[in-house]
């Protein structure tokens, strides 16, 4: 337990700091970021083996959430409220698909990721020391592309494997994290949601986050507590598409992501 009173030495040290220092205030707030994800793994580490034992290993990805974002909540006063958070529940085997803008991401997932959901991952990523260790035993699928294997083809077999364990599948179908100067915005789609949820025939839900710039901006060494805002959108049939109407598609979720998006981001401050 050394460690722990460690962390609470230097936590009282920055907290001192800060009082002359909004730079400080960042990485105080970065440290309990730290140790709430610290927490979040030892917590569902330890839930894992009763996880295994009850066929909910999937879950354990809900439970590391869910134990992150309630220890964030005490920790940095970051509170999620989720409006259609009902619609979850009722499309659920599905693909969902969400904006990504910083790693403070997670605590928006932590709240709103529904049991039994997994997340798909690079093959090369199951090796990974810890992280890896942890989605193998949550149950998440890895990919891996062969030189002649196509998207299309990569997908189908994931979508077997999506079908065969009967879980929901979380994306970020912007593949990066978007930050934009100007206000809340998009960077294009990639495919691999869409041709996922197309070839095992489940509903793609878009999952809306507010505009992230008020509570949390990296360049500006800004960190406060506040209320984030989430939006469930519609869930989005497969049902008589076709694989060239994907694109398409894709487009015009997009589209309306940015709609919400912007309803739902309040103006952004001036952070000098």
């Amino acid at each position: 337990m050394h460690w722990l009173a460690w962390l609470a030495i230097a936590d009282g040290c920055l907290a001192v700091c800060a009082q002359f220092s909004r730079k400080i205030t960042y990485y105080r707030r970065l440290l309990r970021f730290g140790v709430c994800a610290l927490f979040a793994s030892t917590v569902t580490l330890l839930a894992l083996p009763a996880l295994w034992a009850i066929g909910k290993r999937a879950s354990g990805n809900w439970l590391a959430g869910r134990a992150f974002y309630y220890s964030t909540l005490v920790m940095l006063g970051i509170s999620v409220e989720i409006e259609g958070e009902e619609l979850l529940d009722k499309a659920c085997p599905c693909v969902l698909v969400g904006n990504h803008q910083t790693m403070f991401d997670l605590i928006m997932l932590g709240r709103v990721f529904p049991k039994q959901t997994v997340i798909l991952a690079k093959r090369a990523v199951s090796h990974y020391p810890f992280v890896g260790w942890f989605m193998r035993l949550s149950d998440d699928i890895f990919i891996s592309r062969g030189n002649k294997q196509s998207s299309s083809d990569m997908f189908k077999k994931a979508s077997e494997e999506l079908k065969s364990k009967n879980v929901s599948v979380w994306f970020f179908p912007e593949g990066t994290r978007g930050r934009f100067d100007d206000g809340p915005d998009l960077l294009p789609f990639k495919a691999g949601a869409f041709l996922l949820a197309y070839h095992a025939k489940v509903p793609i839900v878009p999952v809306v986050a507010m505009d992230f710039h008020n509570l949390y901006n990296k360049r500006k060494f800004w960190s406060v507590p506040g209320t984030f805002k989430i939006k469930v959108m519609e869930p989005i049939s497969m049902e008589g598409v076709k694989e060239e109407d994907l694109k398409d598609l894709m487009n015009q979720t997009r589209d309306r992501m940015l709609v919400e998006l912007k309803r739902i981001s309040p103006p952004r401050i001036a952070i000098d």
